[in-house]
């Protein structure tokens, strides 16, 4: 099968991560997500989730092994990887719309009309609920609306691998609902290969497609199946399934950390 028929999906293979200084940060590990899968990844403070993260966008050129995504090296072919970071990366000097104009014109130098870019602009923040916010700044906006923002940003990128780190857990309760109903909701209208990264067990259970749980250092992950997946997304938090989902989670989280 050649490279460009070949969709995979996102290989990572005996990826090991190191500081500038030679101390290992990460792994060796390996992880497989399907072309269009959504994992969640959760793992203790200082395993190295963010640091897996960075080195998939190609932020972090010192490692070894392989990252691969439908065949080909995963870095070098931009527009690729969107990466939504947990302190937003918005541009305090520029509004919602500039943001997301300056990251589509910098992603996608000259390949579309300015008529189209404002176009998709528009859709994205319709989307997620903030087209009313179009002119504001940064600044004058809620975690929860700057967070709304950076999703919008990155699906607007039309990216193949969306990279995810805890980017609700900053936010109370009722706006962590509702936005990761409408990351759901995008993701499933616009699929994209995603690694969604968090902290909390729910939310885990609740957007993964399969569960990857690291060990500390990041030298083991478990995957494991997640039949609350596949539930009507408001039936999710009380079923059984659910319940039973927890219940496993947590125990191999006592095992590995």
């Amino acid at each position: 099968m050649s490279s460009s028929s070949n969709k995979d999906g996102l290989r990572i293979n005996g990826l090991t991560i190191s500081y500038k200084e030679g101390t290992p940060a990460f792994g060796p590990a390996s992880l497989h997500i399907p072309e269009h899968g959504i994992y969640t990844l959760i793992g203790p403070s200082g395993c190295g989730k963010s640091t897996l993260l960075r080195a998939i966008a190609g932020l972090l050129p010192w490692y070894t092994g392989d990252i691969i995504y439908n065949g080909q090296a995963a870095h070098g072919r931009d527009p690729l990887i969107g990466l939504v970071p947990q302190t937003y990366g918005l541009l305090p000097w520029k509004n919602v719309t500039a943001n997301l104009r300056t990251a589509l014109a910098v992603t996608l130098p000259g390949r579309e009309r300015k008529e189209e870019r404002e176009e998709r602009i528009r859709r994205w923040l319709e989307a997620m609920g903030i087209a009313d916010l179009a002119g504001r700044y940064p600044l004058s906006l809620s975690g929860g609306q700057q967070q709304r923002v950076a999703v919008a940003r990155a699906f607007a990128l039309l990216p193949e691998i969306m990279l995810l780190d805890e980017p609700f857990s900053a936010l109370d309760a009722v706006t962590r609902e509702t936005l990761q109903r409408l990351f759901l909701e995008n993701w499933r209208t616009h699929p994209v290969t995603a690694l969604f990264v968090t902290h909390d067990v729910e939310e885990a259970i609740l957007l993964g497609e399969r569960i990857v749980i690291m060990a500390p250092g990041g030298r083991e992950l478990d995957i494991i199946d997640n039949p609350v997946f596949s539930l009507k997304h408001e039936d999710k938090r009380s079923s059984t399934e659910f319940f039973e989902q927890t219940k496993l989670i947590r125990k191999v989280m006592q095992e590995k950390w």
